[in-house]
């Protein structure tokens, strides 16, 4: 189980380079708790700014949550570019 977890992807939009960087961190839950519900929980921030998962509740490796967001913002921006006629285009690590 590891409690924290990066993703960081390079990318450019029209040219400009930018960076995608994903963190989340499992924090354990404060006060009671009921039957069945995890003992953990994750906070993810993407470039600074928190967001929300649906499966932030209930995930126990915080580095595979955080890799598994960053993508799903990248193919989202990535459709999105699409739309807008804009050049996407993902770096090398």
């Amino acid at each position: 189980m590891k409690l924290k977890g990066k993703y960081s992807q390079k990318y450019t939009l029209d040219k400009e380079q930018k960076e995608l960087v994903v963190d989340v961190e499992l924090k354990q839950i404060d006060g009671l708790m009921k039957p069945g519900q995890n003992v953990w929980y994750g906070v993810a921030t993407a470039n600074g700014k928190t967001i929300d998962h649906k499966d932030l509740s209930h995930c126990v490796n915080a580095e595979s949550m955080a890799e598994r967001i960053g993508l799903e913002i990248i193919e989202a921006w990535k459709t999105r570019a699409k739309k807008e006629g804009k050049s996407f285009r993902l770096k090398r690590k």
